[in-house]
């Protein structure tokens, strides 16, 4: 809180309690790690060197004892355990639905708390512990994050436009022929940009820069769909659309990018109803 506010007497209003007894928590934890956390300043306070580095490491403690105390909360509600799991939405949209769908059947008791993320939010998701399960596409390895096995679930990204694009109707479609269109997009560490981005460099063309940045699939797909901007979208995602005759990929050689998907959890203790649902989700 002090962290994100910037200000001990905002912080203190909205933790409901005094600026001198949060400076006293503070002074107090300071001392307990012998490290000066916040740089005090006319304005506030700010994070120093010491506080940036620790910082991820209480995101995760206080993660840990959130869902310690909703296990808890649940055994206590006569609630049988917590599924925290995060995927990626082309997952969502198709093979995920099903498999929820059984493991509710199988175990009606059990709360399932679910995230849709891209995958590097899934990636630093599970660094903090804010979430134990991650079905993605291939993520960076780190020490922190364990892989659990492949799926079988593939999905493709490619180019696409609304079904009565300019670029629909051309004849002997080239990549070359996209850059005179806008493009929107989600985040620069997306996979569908970075797919993008790759095939363009193995076309010895520069990757396009989008008009629009935007995180919402659903609204990436509204605004395909009226205008005549392009975007690369996993199938899934536009299954409904595609069917509808709404928006289409486009017929580019060598554009299309399969990606495999994968089970991934936090290093350390696993609760017992996180290890049913990955058993359920390799079925």
């Amino acid at each position: 809180m002090v962290s994100s506010e910037g200000n001990l007497t905002l912080a203190a209003s909205k933790l409901g309690i005094t600026q001198s007894g949060l400076s006293r928590l503070l002074s107090g934890l300071e001392s307990d790690l012998n490290a000066t956390l916040f740089e005090r300043h006319k304005h506030g306070v700010s994070l120093s060197e010491l506080g940036t580095a620790f910082l991820p490491h209480a995101i995760t403690l206080m993660n840990t004892e959130r869902k310690a105390r909703q296990e808890l909360d649940l055994i206590n509600g006569s609630g049988k355990g917590i599924v925290r799991a995060g995927c990626v939405s082309s997952f969502l949209s198709s093979h995920f639905i099903e498999k929820v769908n059984n493991f509710h059947q199988a175990f009606p008791d059990i709360y399932i708390k679910i995230q849709d993320r891209i995958d590097s939010e899934l990636f630093k998701s599970l660094l903090t512990h804010d979430i134990d399960i991650a079905i993605c596409g291939p993520l960076p390895h780190n020490d922190k994050i364990i892989e659990r096995g492949k799926i079988n679930f593939t999905d493709s990204i490619q180019i696409i436009s609304r079904s009565n694009h300019p670029l629909q109707g051309k004849k002997n479609l080239k990549l070359q022929d996209t850059e005179e269109y806008s493009w929107i997009m989600p985040p620069n560490d997306s996979t569908p940009m970075q797919i993008l981005t790759e095939v363009y460099h193995d076309n010895n063309m520069t990757p396009p820069k989008p008009i629009i940045e935007c995180s919402s699939s659903s609204a990436i797909k509204s605004l395909i769909c009226n205008s005549d901007l392009l975007t690369s979208m996993p199938a899934p995602i536009y299954h409904l659309e595609l069917t509808a005759g709404l928006i289409k990929p486009l017929a580019i050689e060598n554009t299309i990018f399969i990606r495999d998907f994968f089970i991934y959890t936090h290093f350390g203790i696993l609760s017992e109803t996180s290890k049913k649902f990955i058993q359920f989700l390799k079925r």
